[in-house]
């Protein structure tokens, strides 16, 4: 079957990393749901250890040659449809999410899992190496970004190991990394207003070359509420740490309720 570019597809089929990856996932006894099944190679060994396997395949030709290969297995669903606009709701239960990502949908479907995280216990996920570098990147490194921030305010994110791209068929010009994404029960870090606490971020991001003071000259006496925070306003968006957004966005809002020129 031909592999359709339009959907950025790629099948893992280098067996040493099938292998790996099958010995990495904690699934004994939970419900699944598998991203982009494919051809099935790996649907086919989660099937003996889930309760229950849903499998979301968007192309049309994989998604009949999967009911045709798993129809007599009781404990899988298969949908035909975009992971983007799945229920997650609709299953009636929490998941742990697989799959091997389009690398097209990557930031989308991220921002789709945090949406929805209260049905999804933990994640395992193949992305672009250079995009799990973005998710899992330090203060102060060339990835840390406002994506790096937002993931890691929700979830401890984890890179498992790298997967080169002559691992896959047909071979794409980047390598990948498989990473874990567990989503927190109790937010280690909490914002006051959490849309605040993410304009700051992309706000500082969007002019990332900037010093922070003037990344963040939007918010209104900006000199002053860093110095009250003893943070250098010569500082650049990325040395910055996800708990000095917290503290600049929720001093923003203290200031403002105050009424001090804000």
């Amino acid at each position: 079957m031909k592999l359709l570019h339009s959907l950025g597809q790629v099948l893992l089929k280098d067996k040493t990393y099938i292998e790996k990856i099958i010995a990495t996932l904690e699934v004994k006894g939970q419900d699944v749901l598998e991203i982009g099944p494919g051809d099935g190679v790996i649907t086919g060994r989660l099937l003996p250890a889930a309760r229950s396997l849903y499998c979301v395949e968007l192309d049309t030709r994989f998604y009949g040659l999967l009911r045709e290969k798993f129809k007599s297995s009781p404990n899988i669903t298969i949908f035909n449809q975009d992971i983007l606009d799945f229920k997650l709701s609709e299953l009636g239960t929490t998941v742990i999410v697989f799959g091997n990502v389009p690398y097209h949908i990557s930031n989308n479907l991220v921002r789709y899992l945090i949406e929805h995280r209260q049905y999804v216990r933990r994640a395992y996920l193949t992305f672009q190496k250079e995009f799990v570098d973005k998710l899992t990147a330090a203060v102060s490194t060339k990835p840390y970004g406002a994506l790096s921030c937002l993931a890691q305010y929700y979830a401890h994110i984890e890179k498992l190991f790298d997967i080169p791209a002559r691992a896959f068929v047909p071979v794409p010009k980047v390598d990948s990394a498989f990473m874990k994404l567990e989503f927190y029960a109790q937010l280690p870090l909490s914002a006051v207003n959490e849309a605040v606490l993410f304009k700051v971020i992309r706000g500082a991001f969007s002019q990332r070359r900037k010093k922070i003071i003037n990344a963040l000259s939007f918010l209104p006496d900006i000199e002053h509420l860093l110095l009250s925070l003893k943070i250098d306003g010569n500082y650049r968006p990325e040395n910055l740490s996800l708990r000095d957004y917290i503290s600049i966005a929720d001093r923003f809002i203290h200031l403002r309720s105050q009424n001090r020129s804000f």
